[in-house]
């Protein structure tokens, strides 16, 4: 939205564009919810997640997304890799002509059985830099700056401008060692952005505001405020965005229920379910191989049991939700202060980080635009 005194995009998330996985559940995409011409007037911008690093398995699917919102007119924003995808094999569903029948009720409950898909993804988090209390956790891959630098290539051949980092998980501070090694990693990324008139970002999460001030002063980067992860950390988020406004371009609007202790249940729940699948994969491949055919029915029972136990917990009833459904977090105040900045001519991404409704469009345009406004968006 422009005028002369008023200036805001708006904005949704695209985190499903390779091989339409997504590490969330729903998932917060623009595509998986209708094409993106048919949300291109409920829009200003998309924020596309590379969950990809180096490119190098669907670097087609994130190169034809931008060619759309080119053709489209809608600017796109990249977000370095936070995850790396890992797709495991899915138990063959119950003989139910076999000694291994059991009815469907006795092992899911009650809940609705969703189409059984080839292959799960499994998403584990990557960053440049990992705490030093989590070094040697599988769960944790190193991301490299060389994972980055094609996808820098691939925005600026579409016009890109703006280039977000995530710094760490929720919680997971980084201390002085993986400072020093951020701080490496940013000046190569901010050095490659640069070179193609692009802005650098930091996502908050994991990096405290002393910390992220300090790289702001040395490389001249923002901040994108995701409004969850602040809640999670216990910001107060209308303060922080009013001390710091200035250095926040980017509002990423993301509703949740608060507690890390819940966040995190859910991720471990995720890794012991899939434990327990490739356990019982092995097992059931071994009675194959031994062509001991009991063996491999009643191992088919707990493979099945572990396949349905990790599509339960990645289920997601804790975070991005819709601004409309339950969870913890008020943006109303928040947003009349992003009200004050945008009247006083300064420029705000507001990057809607929930399953898309246009109900989320209303509520932001109802708090943010002047009355007086006569633009048009």
């Amino acid at each position: 939205m422009n005028n002369t005194e008023t200036t805001f995009l708006l904005g949704y998330v695209e985190q499903a564009v390779g091989g339409s996985q997504d590490p969330l559940d729903p998932p917060i995409s623009i595509s998986s919810n209708g094409s993106l011409a048919k949300w291109r007037d409920k829009m200003n911008f998309i924020d596309i997640r590379v969950n990809d690093p180096g490119l190098k398995n669907d670097s087609e699917a994130f190169e034809t997304m931008l060619e759309k919102t080119q053709e489209l007119g809608i600017e796109a924003i990249l977000t370095l890799p936070e995850y790396i995808g890992s797709a495991y094999n899915v138990p063959p569903a119950l003989n139910q002509t076999s000694s291994t029948k059991r009815e469907d009720e006795k092992i899911r409950g009650k809940r609705k059985i969703y189409q059984r898909p080839e292959k799960i993804v499994h998403f584990r988090p990557c960053y440049l830099a990992i705490p030093n209390a989590f070094k040697g956790n599988p769960i944790y891959t190193q991301l490299k700056v060389e994972d980055c630098l094609p996808i820098i290539e691939l925005g600026s051949k579409y016009g890109v401008k703006n280039i977000i980092v995530p710094v760490s998980q929720p919680g997971e501070f980084i201390d002085p060692l993986a400072e020093t090694q951020f701080k490496k990693c940013l000046k190569e990324i901010c050095d490659a952005a640069k070179k193609h008139e692009m802005n650098v970002l930091l996502r908050n999460g994991g990096i405290s505001l002393p910390v992220f001030k300090k790289m702001a002063k040395e490389f001249g980067v923002k901040l994108a405020y995701n409004l969850g992860i602040a809640l999670l950390e216990g910001d107060n988020i209308v303060e922080v965005y009013r001390q710091n406004s200035e250095a926040i371009s980017v509002v990423m609007f993301q509703q949740l229920i608060q507690g890390l202790d819940k966040w995190n249940n859910r991720r471990e729940e995720m890794e012991k379910a899939l434990k327990d699948m490739l356990r019982a994969e092995k097992d059931y491949n071994k009675g194959l191989e031994e062509k001991d055919t009991h063996y491999a029915e009643q191992v088919l029972i707990r493979y099945n049991d572990a396949y349905y136990a990790y599509v339960d917990a990645n289920r997601n009833n804790l975070y991005n939700l819709g601004l409309f459904q339950s969870g913890d977090l008020n943006v109303i105040p928040l947003l009349k202060e992003i009200r004050k900045d945008i009247q006083n001519g300064g420029i705000k991404y507001l990057l809607i980080e929930t399953v898309p409704n246009t109900k989320n469009n209303d509520l932001i345009m109802r708090s943010v635009v002047p009355n007086n406004f006569t633009g048009s968006f």
